[in-house]
């Protein structure tokens, strides 16, 4: 927009008259409050439907918590904090019902909360790492700074990471990050000193003196302490602040001490988060202090650049954008225990979750798998020992009183928590460094076949786990199901397909793989998901995790990827031979099979020097799910391998190569084995013009066709799609929930044949700001304000939804 478009609205908002910033931050924050939340007298806090599209977007940027502390400010009294009775009461009724583990409302929708209340939900599709919310972090990091500092260095020379901090900020790096964390954690104490030390006597120190005569008064902030903080904190040992300033350093500890009296169980870290909040911001509504103002102004902007780092933005498209995320570290520490993030995500009191399949990565050595399961079960443990305890205690208090009493009539109903936890392990798809090395130049002789080091760390990590079910025997009551997760333009189904066969052949059968989530075309993203199936034999029971692919609208997908696409021409090769197999079978306009053969021979004769044919080359891309390994033998010779499964394999393999000798031919060259020409030339990029002739045959019709394809493979082996509606809004093209294609897949739009059975999952409820009811909630309101469904139908398709939850959840004892 213009200039003075944005000038007209600020002057108008922020009160130009004054230029304070106590009105302007007083404000802002009301604003928030007002707009978006709901107080309810059970303590609970809701959004406004019409505006929670909004608010989700909101809270990418925003912590969630201002708004909630804010609304808590403005609705409720704040108690005298010397007072154990009120603060005891305080904590009971208004933090412990909403902001006890976490700090997203929810809609208020009593036809969502009894289907909640009476069904339960299952979250088929959560990764525990990347599922804590922004204000746990946030503690974490300022309460324990120099084991935040030494995983985020971690991450220092990671590009990913450069690029996400540049972006946010030019200039910006780890080191002046910490630096804006160290002068967060000053102004914390300041602010804390000033609203508890002038009424409660914790703080009666002089904090900045004019005269050495002047008597001494409460502790309040002026703007050169903000400048003191500033200087400070470029120190090295920048948090031994007390040195300097006669104020107590310790406001939290002895915040805590007088807080003694409640229990831990209502006395959260999130709970106490919320309680400073609440009080610096309803000192902020009474104070003259313009100083105090500008201290909680920038306190507030540093924890909001602080959210844009660990929640990805409406802004970042794609898996590469979702990934710098994962790989900044910033949740490391906070992720080294589980406990916290149970009951986050059970959300409230009586619990949201039946089921929880948490998806964990497995180490390729026995050791490290001991250990991280070990803190996941034991943590789990923790988690449901506490909340039995807490249901105990109530269960005592009440025991105490008259049976008969209005008081025992009106007694707390809630039961220990239900929550069931069965764990996935998920193999980590990685780049081929290798074939770049090759490309580059940088090697010719060592070339093995594509991706031989992952090929050859996934046997290992699978061979650890099959070592720890065998010392462990009861690890089948927890480990349920095996995924391949991360981002897919790095791997594909082939290259997981021996181990998921072998797996099987082990006994397993709980299989679901990520595909069709990030795709260069349209037509890679669909043949992903075509491979996952057929290359990993997904049978019925099994799912397809995300597969936005084969769902999202062909041309919403055109409009957005713009006129021209530069991607690998051995893919754009796969792609068309796929292509022109699935629309022989459908007998599709001749002038199209034409266009894509004539394409199909010229990329055949760059990358093979040959000319297959399209049924060769299909031929061909049918056998990756073969072991390179094992088929040419890279590593030992056929008949030196001692076990039986192996010998099998090869066996398989060899048989497979006398009847397919053309085929074999192929496969032989798009593996390089012998010639790593061919490898290259595959990887060797061009421009694909989204105009050309070829280009523009591929319409709505057409792409529909091989969407309808895939899905039709789905239904008929009984498998279901894991649908995660936050997360393809941010990863996708998508830029509302009204254009996700889960609607297309619930059967309540005009286009027909897309029907498939969908289950949900939150994916990294931390990183995409959610939780499992708010996706819900969202594909609630859309059924009924965009798509048009009644009231009663949009909630029996939400029912359809969790019921499916039921059927396609993994069990020990599936099929």
């Amino acid at each position: 927009m213009p200039d003075h478009v944005i000038k007209n609205k600020l002057s108008k908002f922020l009160d130009s008259d004054t230029g304070s910033v106590l009105s302007f931050l007083n404000k802002i924050l009301s604003t928030l409050g007002e707009r978006y939340i709901e107080p309810t007298f059970n303590g609970q806090f809701l959004v406004d439907s019409k505006l929670f599209g909004e608010w989700q977007e909101l809270i990418t940027e925003v912590p969630p918590l201002f708004g909630i502390c804010s609304a808590l400010r403005d609705f409720y009294t704040f108690p005298n904090h010397n007072n154990r009775a009120e603060t005891k009461l305080y904590f009971e009724r208004f933090l412990r019902p909403q902001i006890r583990y976490s700090a997203l409302p929810s809609i208020k929708d009593p036809r969502l909360d009894e289907l909640v209340e009476r069904l339960k939900l299952d979250d088929l599709h959560i990764h525990l790492n990347g599922s804590s919310e922004i204000e746990i972090i946030w503690r974490t990091a300022l309460q324990k700074p120099r084991a935040f500092a030494k995983e985020l260095k971690g991450a220092s020379n990671n590009k990913l990471v450069k690029e996400l901090y540049s972006a946010e900020e030019v200039g910006l790096t780890q080191e002046k990050q910490l630096g804006k964390l160290n002068v967060a954690k000053a102004l914390r104490v300041l602010l804390l000193n000033e609203v508890f030390g002038q009424d409660a006597n914790i703080v009666q120190k002089t904090f900045f003196k004019r005269d050495e005569d002047e008597t001494k008064q409460a502790f309040k902030i002026q703007l050169i302490n903000i400048e003191q903080v500033n200087k400070l904190t470029e120190l090295s040992n920048s948090f031994n602040v007390s040195e300097i300033y006669n104020f107590d350093f310790d406001i939290e500890g002895s915040l805590l001490a007088q807080l003694s009296h409640i229990e831990d169980d209502i006395k959260t870290p999130l709970a106490l988060e919320s309680f400073y909040l609440i009080a610096m911001f309803g000192y902020l509504k009474k104070t003259k202090n313009e100083a105090f103002g500008h201290a909680l102004y920038y306190y507030l902007l540093i924890k909001c650049q602080f959210n844009r780092l660990v929640v990805q933005q409406t802004h970042q498209f794609g898996f590469d954008q979702f990934q710098k995320f994962t790989v900044n570290e910033m949740r490391s520490t906070t992720e080294k225990e589980y406990q916290t993030r149970y009951h986050q995500l059970n959300y409230s009191d009586l619990g949201d979750l039946d089921y929880l399949e948490g998806r964990f990565a497995p180490s390729r050595d026995l050791p490290s798998n001991v250990d991280r399961l070990r803190t996941i079960l034991a943590d789990y443990k923790h988690y449901q020992t506490t909340e039995q305890r807490a249901n105990n205690a109530i269960i005592d208090k009440n025991k105490k009183v008259n049976p008969y009493s209005l008081k025992d009539l009106l007694c707390h109903k809630a039961n220990a928590t239900s929550l069931k936890l069965s764990l996935i392990a998920h193999f980590i798809k990685r780049p081929d460094k290798h074939i770049n090395k090759l490309v580059n130049g940088e090697i010719r002789l060592s070339w093995q076949c594509r991706h031989y080091e992952l090929r050859n760390q996934l046997e290992k990590t699978r061979r650890s786990l099959a070592a720890l079910q065998e010392q462990y025997i009861d690890l089948s009551d927890y480990l349920f199901g095996f995924d391949a997760a991360a981002n897919e333009l790095d791997a594909g189904p082939e290259v997981f397909a021996p181990i998921f066969k072998r797996l099987r052949k082990a006994g397993y059968h709980n299989f679901t793989y990520h595909a069709g989530e990030d795709y260069v075309h349209l037509l890679s993203g669909i043949r992903t998901v075509a491979e996952a199936i057929d290359f990993l034999d997904l049978k019925t029971g099994n799912r397809i995790g995300h597969g936005t692919a084969i769902g999202i609208h062909p041309e919403l997908w055109r409009e957005r990827i713009g006129n021209n696409i530069v991607m690998k021409q051995g893919e754009r090769l796969d792609d068309l031979v796929f292509a022109y197999k699935h629309f022989c079978d459908h007998e599709v306009n001749g002038t199209l099979l034409h266009l894509i053969e004539r394409e199909i021979r010229t990329l055949s004769a760059l990358i093979y020097e040959e000319q297959y044919s399209p049924v060769e080359l299909y031929d061909a891309w049918e056998l990756r799910y073969i072991d390179p390994i094992l088929a040419f033998e890279l590593k030992r010779q056929h008949g030196s391998y001692l076990r039986s499964e192996i010998k099998k394999e090869i066996d398989d393999i060899l048989k497979t190569k006398k009847t397919n000798k053309k085929a074999f031919e192929i496969f032989e060259k798009y593996h390089g084995v012998n010639n790593a020409d061919c490898a290259i030339r595959y990887q060797e990029l061009i421009e694909v013009d989204m105009t050309c002739p070829c280009e523009r045959a591929f319409n709505y019709e057409t792409f529909r066709i091989l969407q309808k394809y895939v899905i039709g493979k789905i239904n008929r082996r009984h498998m279901a799609i894991e649908s995660l509606p936050t997360s393809n809004v941010r990863i996708s093209f998508y830029e509302h929930y009204r254009e996700h294609h889960i609607f297309d897949w619930l059967g309540v739009t005009d286009e027909k044949g897309m029907e498939v059975p969908v289950v949900l999952g939150s994916d990294d409820p931390g990183i995409f700001a959610t939780n499992l009811r708010n996706e819900y909630a969202h594909i609630l309101l859309t059924l009924e304000n965009d798509i048009g469904l009644s009231s009663m139908d949009a909630i029996a398709k939400l029912e359809q939804i969790v019921r499916n939850g039921k059927i396609w959840r993994f069990k020990k004892l599936s099929y």
